[in-house]
């Protein structure tokens, strides 16, 4: 017993120093989400508040209020400027729109006249377009909706699903969280596996007087404690600066989902040495799979909304389950569908496990 237990932390301990003893391995588990979180920054800033050109022609307090309400708006990058500037402004592509209030605004708000605001919009794509064609018109609305004595009749009220508003960069956090467990676990698994294979060192592990169970649990629990510790840096550095921060026993229910994805991708990892026996195909495969997954979880979006064939098929992937679940855990507070997420993950990282070992039994049979 004391062999075996002996045996399996040896394993561990070797698969572990692959980083060290192969550098490129860092580099291969972390480049692929650092590259996906690269894009989402920059496509971040780009979504939401639209860069727009405000030209406000009357001084009266009328037209300064509903300036104040455009610039105060979430949907609004302003740029307050003259009516030349402006046109430079669009022009040259600095700004999406240009919104004009006119110079005899609050005569005609005080005449109870029809009060025209301009906006002459780029339309060179048509998800900035419709932004802006409902963002001007809600924020008028908003204005004489706020009035005294306002003639338009309109209030809204708005009741929110969830308790608090999430940032696009901070909400798609977490799938690439996932995507950077699936690729810890699955390419040091592979490549912990695998190189054992490619420098015949199997043999002496296979010929070694400890059970087979042994070795290959620690071949499984090698890969599993390197994603865990790649999450656990993770999780750390988002705890510190609040973008990634669950609340009371929700800390316990993201650890879980974090350590059963991490437990099936090491499952997946070490099927995948023993099958290919050979890191340089090993690598590829693992990291080309988890990026479709990550995709498939909704990396690029919120895969609720995507079209029905794509949900239909994201039904079918088991880290769809463990973004979902972190995103309710982590983000909301809430045991949202946490029971079917969790049985989904346990069911697959038994699945994974049991692919793994009968992998890397049947490799190194006979």
């Amino acid at each position: 017993m004391r062999a075996n237990l002996r045996a399996m932390l040896a394993v561990v301990r070797k698969d572990m120093a692959v980083w060290r003893r192969r550098p490129i391995t860092i580099m291969v588990t972390l480049v692929p989400p650092l590259v996906f979180m690269g894009v989402l920054v920059i496509s971040a800033g780009a979504v939401g508040r639209n860069p727009v050109a405000l030209v406000v022609q009357d001084s009266g307090p009328q037209a300064q209020a509903l300036a104040a309400r455009i610039e105060s708006s979430d949907a609004f990058n302003v740029r307050t400027t003259d009516a030349a500037s402006a046109d430079r402004m669009q022009a040259d592509l600095d700004v999406a729109a240009v919104i004009t209030i006119p110079p005899d605004f609050d005569q005609r708000f005080n005449a109870s006249q029809p009060d025209p605001v301009s906006i002459r919009i780029n339309n060179l794509n048509l998800d900035f377009t419709n932004d802006l064609r409902r963002s001007l018109p809600a924020a008028i609305t908003a204005f004489y909706a706020g009035q005294p004595s306002s003639t338009v009749n309109v209030r809204m009220q708005e009741t929110d699903l969830r308790a608090r508003d999430v940032g696009l960069l901070q909400f798609m956090l977490i799938p690439n969280m996932v995507l950077l467990l699936v690729v810890a676990g699955a390419v040091n698994g592979g490549l912990g596996t695998s190189s054992e294979f490619e420098e015949q060192t199997i043999t002496e592990l296979v010929l070694a007087p400890v059970s087979r169970s042994a070795l290959v649990a620690g071949k499984l629990l090698a890969g599993w404690i390197t994603a865990l510790l790649v999450a656990t840096v993770v999780m750390v550095l988002g705890a510190l600066t609040g973008m990634l921060r669950p609340n009371g026993w929700y800390w316990a229910s993201t650890m879980l989902v974090v350590a059963l994805v991490a437990l099936a991708s090491a499952g997946l990892g070490t099927a995948l040495g023993a099958r290919l026996r050979q890191m340089t195909r090993v690598a590829p495969i693992a990291i080309n799979l988890a990026i479709w997954l990550f995709f498939l979880s909704g990396g690029i979006g919120v895969a609720a909304f995507l079209p029905g064939w794509v949900q239909t098929l994201t039904s079918f992937v088991p880290t769809y389950y463990g973004v979902h679940a972190l995103q309710m855990s982590v983000f909301y507070r809430s045991t949202d569908q946490l029971a079917r997420d969790v049985t989904v993950l346990v069911v697959t990282a038994a699945a994974a496990l049991a692919v793994g070992t009968f992998a890397l039994r049947r490799s190194t049979a006979g």
